[in-house]
């Protein structure tokens, strides 16, 4: 789910190279995703109910390897292609939780853990590895390998649809009662606002690696070590939240660890050491509070039809409030031509996140 979008970053400059653009000017092909997210998210339950989640995700995943291909073709098929990934990934964002919560209702936490590893897994693959594969290749191949990744992941999954089921049909009122709901709205901002942050720091940190002196190979293994540092948090994060009442200190020690890293990017420390201790803290923390959002999908609502109905809210606009993220804070460095605004401008948005947060902790459930 996030091999197509993390990949780009690191090889962004091969990219511009080919078609003859500047770097800055491809930054949508990581915004273009998360808008696909917000656009498509509330059609994603309208879909599955009728055809079955397991199916759903079946044919999802192979728009999923048709639109990741088409991106070596030519330059408009890069971004049509990016729209596809897009979707694909929006079916899957907004499925998963429902049919964790479906499947396994009493193992909430131990899948959530699970489903978030193996997705944090394969970020480092994509992170990680594509620079130095495409230098000894080229980024086409490194494209191509994603796309191989999303074919296998269609035939693994393929086994599951013999257990399709289709949903009843539900009344317009009571899916619509998601979106009059104030602790969904919260929970909504809750996970927008910390996915900016997220994806902002996707598609940057290379950059802001490579602006302080660090080669862009080792820039592209730091983005790596960001997402591995994630992974311990992505797994454990889960199972902490399912064991504990109120969550509240969880949100708000994810929250300041954040804060501690965008702080240290602020101070001109230009060595590869210190920009892998600030690419751990930042995997362990925005990882916390990725995987906490997730599991409170399944923990804060009592069936799978309210788990996808709040998924699918919470992503639609959430997610179109993190494609904001890469834009503005990209836009910020070329005014200004420092990242010290866009640093100021992410320790704001943690701030207002974790109040998101705290505030949805209220409620044990967001339909009582």
């Amino acid at each position: 789910m996030r091999t197509p979008i993390t990949s780009i970053p690191t090889v962004i400059n091969n990219i511009a190279a080919t078609l003859g653009v500047q770097a800055t000017s491809l930054g949508i092909l990581t915004t273009l995703p998360l808008i696909c997210f917000g656009v498509f998210a509330p059609f994603v339950p309208i879909i599955s109910r009728r055809l079955g989640n397991e199916l759903t995700i079946a044919i999802i995943t192979v728009i999923l390897f048709i639109g990741s291909y088409m991106r070596i073709i030519n330059q408009p098929l890069l971004f049509i292609g990016t729209i596809l990934v897009g979707l694909a990934i929006t079916f899957m964002n907004v499925l998963l939780p429902a049919i964790i919560t479906d499947n396994m209702p009493a193992k909430i936490g131990t899948m959530t853990s699970l489903y978030t590893l193996s997705m944090t897994f394969f970020s480092v693959f994509g992170a990680g590895l594509s620079a130095p594969i495409a230098q000894k290749t080229s980024w086409q191949f490194v494209v191509q390998l994603i796309s191989l990744i999303a074919l296998i992941t269609f035939i693994v999954w393929l086994p599951n649809v013999r257990f399709n089921r289709r949903d009843k049909v539900i009344t317009a009122s009571k899916t619509a009662s998601v979106w009059q709901n104030k602790t969904a709205w919260f929970m909504l901002f809750y996970f927008g606002l910390a996915s900016l942050i997220f994806y902002t720091l996707v598609a940057w940190l290379p950059t802001m690696a490579i602006a302080a002196g660090i080669s862009a190979n080792t820039a592209s293994l730091l983005a790596g070590l960001f997402q591995l540092a994630s992974v311990p948090t992505s797994f454990l994060m889960p199972i902490l939240a399912v064991r504990t009442h109120n969550r509240t200190r969880l949100i708000v020690i994810a929250a300041v660890a954040t804060l501690v890293g965008i702080v240290a990017l602020m101070i001109p420390i230009h060595s590869v050491i210190y920009f892998a201790i600030i690419n751990i803290i930042l995997g362990l923390a925005t990882a916390a509070t990725f995987s906490l959002t997730m599991t409170m999908f399944g923990l804060k609502t009592k069936t799978p039809e309210q788990t996808r109905n709040l998924s699918g809210m919470a992503q639609s606009i959430g997610y179109l409030i993190a494609a904001v993220g890469p834009v503005l804070t990209g836009a910020l460095q070329n005014m200004t031509h420092s990242w010290l605004t866009s640093d100021l401008f992410m320790l704001a948005v943690i701030i207002i996140f974790t109040i998101c947060g705290i505030i949805c902790e209220k409620r044990e459930f967001i339909f009582d």
